[in-house]
């Protein structure tokens, strides 16, 4: 019983893991628009992940990308501060920190 137990979760994390990857390929080169981040973001949060460890991990890729889109919407203004691109390449770099520790954590 034990067994069959462990497969069906395990089955069910890899359907997780696999749909949450899949939402995160987007933002994986260059550097995306506003919409493109808004999307990513709408996709993941709409996943209602129950594996915990992978619902932490949404939970700050979600975080991560409420930054990029504000720091985007102000790059887009008429008057951005300077220091802007810095902040919108770091937020980059963490979301695709980020989603190269989901890959792992997927792993088989």
């Amino acid at each position: 019983m034990v067994v069959a137990t462990s497969i069906a979760c395990n089955d069910q994390r890899k359907q997780e893991c696999d749909r949450f990857l899949v939402a995160m390929e987007p933002l994986e080169k260059g550097t995306p628009s506003v919409d493109l981040v808004d999307s990513v973001a709408r996709q993941v949060e709409a996943l209602h992940l129950q594996d915990a460890t992978l619902a932490i991990y949404a939970k700050n890729y979600q975080a991560t990308l409420v930054v990029l889109s504000s720091t985007l919407k102000l790059k887009a203004g008429p008057s951005a501060p300077d220091g802007t691109d810095g902040v919108v390449q770091q937020n980059l770099k963490v979301a695709r920190t980020d989603a190269e520790d989901a890959q792992r954590y997927c792993a088989p």
